[in-house]
């Protein structure tokens, strides 16, 4: 398979569930569309892959979403990945052209970001959105979210996430793995896997680029032992931005500083944070706007 997906599993035979995910595209995607440096995309693309194997835990075709934003002192400053239950992930860097030199870190970012915090918020339909913030514990997306999910979700959790980055900057694999225990998992099983993790000779990054099937590496890293495949879905990059909603934001400006940006550029132009799509309003259609509802002074 080709395109980027997200697979859930269950391992009976230990009582954790499993869920894989290739993101090599969203991790390209995302790159080119903010200009990131390589530093920058590596911390982009471990994002959208923890952001997608969180979303395996909403409710399949659901309109259910996970958020998750790391701010930092780092030169990052800040990593926003959000995530649908229907495949759906968009994504930005507070700076895109922030540098780390990975020969010496070792591909690790936790420079790149600082310290700072993890923020989650789960809208699972409810009244409120679920909302989580919580210090950093490394810097590194995949401990840092395990440990999320270990001690505020409360869910026993092993996560690792694997990319390879060819010299001119481009992802040759990206993709993930995020095992969790199930009501009477035996604490000993998510020990072992964690060993297996620590045990691996070859980083997952290096296996996806040699073409390893993930399903493969997710049956290693439980002792071989069967899987279940419960379902498979696509992963995509899609901005949820519109027209419309740009709209609304210009009609929440205070009419002073709408009247200021008319009155210097004739116009409005939004660009969405996430897709980098620009939306233009000329004279016309901004004051047809100020008119359709009361305005702030």
């Amino acid at each position: 398979m080709n395109e980027d997906f997200i697979a859930r599993m269950l391992c009976d035979d230990l009582n954790v569930r499993a869920c894989a995910a290739i993101t090599l595209g969203i991790s390209n995607g995302l790159a080119r569309m903010h200009g990131a440096t390589p530093a920058a995309a590596l911390a982009l693309s471990r994002t959208a892959t923890a952001a997608a194997l969180m979303s395996a835990t909403l409710k399949p075709g659901s309109d259910q979403t996970v958020s998750v934003r790391i701010s930092g002192t780092g030169p990052i400053r800040e990593i926003h990945v959000q995530a649908d239950a229907k495949g759906h992930l968009r994504g930005y860097a507070g700076n895109p052209g922030a540098h780390s030199d990975l020969s010496v870190s070792g591909l690790s970012i936790s420079g790149l970001i600082g310290a700072g915090t993890l923020t989650v918020i789960k809208d699972l339909g409810l009244k409120e959105p679920y909302s989580s913030v919580q210090p950093l514990v490394r810097g590194e997306v995949a401990h840092d979210i395990a440990h999320y999910l270990t001690f505020s979700e409360q869910v026993p959790s092993a996560l690792i996430i694997g990319t390879a980055l060819e010299p001119d900057g481009a992802f040759s694999a990206s993709g993930g793995i995020l095992i969790q225990g199930l009501p009477g998992t035996a604490p000993e099983a998510l020990v072992t896997i964690e060993e297996n993790i620590g045990a691996m000779k070859t980083s997952l990054g290096e296996r996806l680029r040699q073409g390893a099937d993930i399903y493969t590496v997710t049956g290693e890293l439980l002792g071989d032992r069967a899987l279940e495949l419960l379902e498979s879905s696509k992963l995509e990059l899609a901005c949820r931005c519109n027209r419309e909603l740009l709209a609304r934001i210009i009609v929440g400006l205070p009419a002073h500083e709408i009247e200021d940006l008319l009155r210097r550029d004739r116009g409005i132009e939004l660009t969405c944070t996430f897709c980098t799509t620009r939306y233009r309003f000329d004279e016309r259609e901004v004051r047809t706007l100020m008119s359709a509802g009361n305005r702030v002074p």
